[in-house]
C-alpha cells in the first residue's frame, strides 16, 4: 500500500471535510470550510492527511499551545485521529500519529498531550504508550515529554 502523508493545503478542504464527514460529529460543511481553512493556514496548528492515490484516507490535528506564561514550555494538543475504517490495519494511523509527534518536537514542544475515546485506547497502547491517571473521567489521558 503505497501512502503518502503530508500537510493538508487549503485547497484539500473538501477531502478534508469529507474525512470530518464520515467520522462524525461534524456540523456544518461551510462552517467546517472555514475552520478547515484557517487551521491550515495557521502555523500553530499542523493538519497532515494520509493519501492513498492521491484520494484522503486519513487525518490528524493537532495544536500548539505556544509558551507557558510562567515556564515558558510549550504544549502541543494533540486533537483527532482519523483513518477511513476500510484502511485500518495498514500503518497509516501510526503514520499520521508519528507525523504528528514529528511536528511537536520540530516545533519545541515541552509536552504532547490527549485525551483518547476509550475504544482507540488500544491503538495507542499497541504503540507503546500508557495511559496516566485520568484527567477526564472516561478519557484516558496521555503524554509525551520531550526533553531539549
Amino acid at each position: 500500500m503505497n501512502i503518502v502523508i503530508r500537510e493538508a493545503k487549503l485547497e484539500d478542504w473538501e477531502e478534508v471535510w469529507w474525512l470530518l464527514f464520515k467520522r462524525g460529529a461534524t456540523d456544518d460543511q461551510a462552517l467546517a470550510r472555514e475552520r478547515i481553512m484557517k487551521i491550515s493556514s495557521d502555523p500553530t496548528h499542523y493538519l497532515p492527511i494520509a493519501l492513498q492515490n492521491e484520494k484522503a484516507i486519513g487525518y490528524g490535528w493537532v495544536q500548539s499551545y505556544g509558551p507557558h506564561l510562567r515556564s515558558g514550555q510549550i504544549l502541543h494538543r494533540f486533537h483527532d485521529l482519523y483513518v477511513l475504517p476500510e484502511y485500518r490495519n495498514n500503518g497509516i494511523a501510526q503514520a499520521l500519529f508519528t507525523s504528528v509527534k514529528t511536528w511537536s518536537e520540530q516545533n519545541g514542544a515541552s509536552w504532547l498531550q490527549w485525551n483518547a475515546n476509550p475504544t482507540s485506547s488500544s491503538f495507542y497502547e499497541k504503540i507503546g504508550y500508557q495511559p496516566i491517571p485520568e484527567e477526564e473521567e472516561g478519557y484516558p489521558f496521555y503524554e509525551i515529554t520531550f526533553t531539549s
